[in-house]
């Protein structure tokens, strides 16, 4: 499988009347429950716009130099191991030679 699309969500909150802050959590299972920390707002914002805009910014910025599709997940590289077959010396004939 290539690098699929990483599940992120952004949240603001406003813990204190008119101090809002961002939040990106990513689902690291797999499910739709978003329990990972990817990025947080250091200071508050003092509107939900600014702050929802701030953590949208940040998130584009998770996918790097390639915002048309997104922040992904990075590829697993998988060596080619060829298929058992006439091409291929099995390890008894490998012992073989050696003895």
């Amino acid at each position: 499988m290539g690098n699929p699309l990483r599940a992120i969500a952004l949240t603001v909150d406003e813990p204190s009347p008119g101090l809002f802050y961002w939040t990106l959590l990513e689902s690291g299972s797999g499910r739709r429950t978003f329990d990972q920390h990817v990025a947080a707002a250091d200071d508050a914002y003092d509107s939900f716009e600014k702050a929802a805009r701030a953590g949208l910014l940040r998130w584009l910025r998770l996918a790097g130099d390639d915002v048309r599709h997104g922040p992904r997940q990075p590829r697993v590289h998988q060596p080619l191991v060829p298929q058992p077959g006439p091409w291929t010396r099995s390890t008894q004939t490998a012992t073989s030679d050696q003895a």
